[in-house]
């Protein structure tokens, strides 16, 4: 009976681990900020892995059976041959659209780095700081070998000294933790956003990028001020721009008294994760044997 339902096991176990950052948002205070999108990112990343593993695994016996000319000779999900197909075609369609949705982000990345010729470059340890003659206010960051930190002139006529400071220091912060890596994620899973659950996930993702990018800013007041002020410009999928994720929660989250942070409660969450990803390896390694 348990063969027989390990197909399921492993389904449910992955699709609860990529799930698993919608239940660390709603106790985002048991984690450091900078802490919480590497959680989003290893859960996510993970549990999508497995998810292609799972739906590949109910459809590989039928594919073997069908090309040796027999019947099916394993449990698959209620319907049997029919679903293992329909699994081996989500695979493909998973797969697929991730490749799409990666292809795009590396574009779109590729394509906000500032050329030498444009705009004025000002060198600083570490980064590029390019101001673009724009009466557009934009302010991004762009990682790599030589990231850059570009801003418009339209943006820093806009903000007080103070606020453009804080600005600067929310783009460095998403270039010092290496948020690059985990918007390629978030561009993968676009060409499906238009399913309710991962639109969730995009962005409860890119909330916590941005929580932890605020948090590296020596001065939260010019920090909210900014967030207020350019609340209405919108921002790429895949973008590092100071005005992406939800700008209400995020000056909210500034606004708030600092919490005392429950190790116990991220002990729970880790575990968890860490329960669901063996439960998934475990079903996935004995539905093969």
């Amino acid at each position: 009976m348990i063969d027989d339902l390990l197909s399921e096991f492993a389904l449910i176990a992955t699709l609860s681990l990529i799930a698993m950052p919608l239940v660390a948002s709603r106790v985002r205070n048991a984690f450091l900020p900078d802490e919480l999108p590497r959680f989003n990112t290893a859960t996510m990343g993970v549990g999508f892995v497995l998810l292609v593993t799972a739906l590949a695994a109910c459809s590989v016996r039928v594919v073997i059976a069908v090309s040796a000319h027999a019947g099916p000779d394993h449990h698959y999900f209620p319907g049997e041959t029919i679903i293992g197909w329909l699994s081996g075609a989500a695979a493909l369609a998973l797969l697929g659209a991730f490749a799409i949705g990666l292809g795009r982000t590396g574009e779109v990345q590729r394509r906000l780095i500032v050329e030498a010729a444009v705009g004025q470059h000002h060198k600083h340890p570490g980064f590029d700081l390019v101001i673009l003659p724009s009466a557009r206010q934009v302010a991004y960051a762009v990682g790599g070998r030589t990231p850059q930190v570009v801003v418009t002139s339209g943006l820093i006529d806009t903000l007080t000294p103070p606020e453009l400071r804080s600005v600067i220091e929310h783009e460095l912060a998403h270039i010092s933790m290496r948020h690059r890596a985990h918007l390629a994620l978030v561009g993968m899973l676009e060409p499906i956003r238009a399913l309710w659950p991962v639109q969730r996930l995009i962005d409860t993702t890119l909330l916590a990028l941005e929580h932890a990018a605020d948090s590296k800013t020596t001065d939260r007041r010019a920090t909210r001020s900014a967030l207020l002020r350019l609340s209405g410009v919108p921002v790429a999928a895949g973008v590092a721009g100071f005005t992406a994720g939800d700008v209400i929660r995020r000056i909210d989250a500034l606004d708030s008294a600092p919490v005392v942070r429950s190790s116990r409660t991220r002990t729970a969450v880790y575990a968890t994760a860490l329960g669901l990803t063996t439960l998934s390896i475990s079903a996935l390694v004995a539905f093969f044997g």
